[in-house]
């Protein structure tokens, strides 16, 4: 919210990394208000092109759902210790090349394999090719930041800029832990604003309305858990900006993040997340 008491425009997204990413791109928006967000549009993207378009022109903040960097120990190894070396050789390996940096990684079974921020939030590697591809999405999402750059600014690694996109790494997957619900549950949308203000913030409202609730159906009436995933996304960015103050000209340490995770965010960056209520590091 600006200071004149304006609702501000923030937005999720559920990124994909597949080779085909038509109908896995979800991008959930809403409006921030002094004490409430409500999420009114979920909409699916056919193309990243079309992710590209939207966050180029939006000039707003946007919760993304990819790792923004590799651990520390990779970085070091493949790209002289440096974020911005890493984003600037998105096109210097094809998708096989850029797997075979890494090998086969199993996600969980090595601390160098995990970033701070992924440990801190329980996600997986982001180097990983098992369980899931999580090397696919760095890969995709390396190329899009690398493309949005001077179009936007990434959090943590560079200076906010208010008259261009604001892009934050968020995980849906923690959010729905913090709510103790499940994307899948065909209720979580019902059982979402009690679960939020008695688990997260009693003093903050989050609604979310038919239009966008229905939006994350399939033709079957089964929940899209990838369009569910963007709105959960959209809401930790909403409530973290307005719990946080993230969107400020100065970067400081937020009560969510540990004091290992700050001290590495110019390396491997920081997963924006809601806290528990009393249960915030600091």
């Amino acid at each position: 919210m600006n200071e004149q008491g304006q609702s501000l425009t923030v937005y999720g997204c559920d990124f994909s990394g597949a080779k085909n990413p038509e109908g896995k791109i979800f991008i959930a928006s809403g409006s921030l208000a002094a004490g409430s967000f409500t999420v009114n549009q979920v909409y699916s993207c056919e193309d990243r092109l079309d992710l590209y378009h939207y966050i180029q022109t939006s000039r707003a903040p946007w919760g993304m759902d990819f790792p923004f960097s590799v651990p520390k120990y990779y970085l070091e190894r493949q790209y002289a210790s440096s974020w911005d070396r890493f984003i600037q050789g998105a096109y210097e390996d094809t998708r096989e090349q850029f797997k075979q940096r890494f090998g086969q990684i199993h996600s969980g079974k090595n601390s160098r394999d995990l970033r701070e921020t992924d440990t801190a939030v329980d996600a997986k590697s982001p180097v990983s090719s098992t369980p899931i591809a999580m090397h696919a999405m760095l890969y995709g999402g390396r190329k899009l930041l690398y493309n949005l750059r001077g179009a936007a600014s990434v959090y943590p690694f560079e200076p906010y800029k208010e008259t261009s996109s604001r892009l934050y790494e968020v995980y849906p997957g923690y959010g729905w832990k913090a709510l103790k619900l499940k994307s899948s549950d065909p209720e979580a949308f019902d059982k979402l604003h009690t679960s939020f203000k008695t688990l997260i913030d009693s003093g903050f409202e989050v609604y979310i309305t038919a239009e966008a609730a229905k939006a994350t159906l399939d033709h079957h009436g089964k929940a899209n858990l990838h369009a569910r995933d963007a709105v959960m996304a959209c809401i930790e960015m909403a409530y973290c900006i307005r719990k946080y103050k993230l969107e400020s000209g100065e970067h400081t340490q937020p009560e969510f993040a540990t004091e290992q995770e700050w001290r590495l965010r110019s390396l491997e960056g920081l997963v924006v997340r809601m806290c528990k209520q009393g249960n915030e590091p600091g």
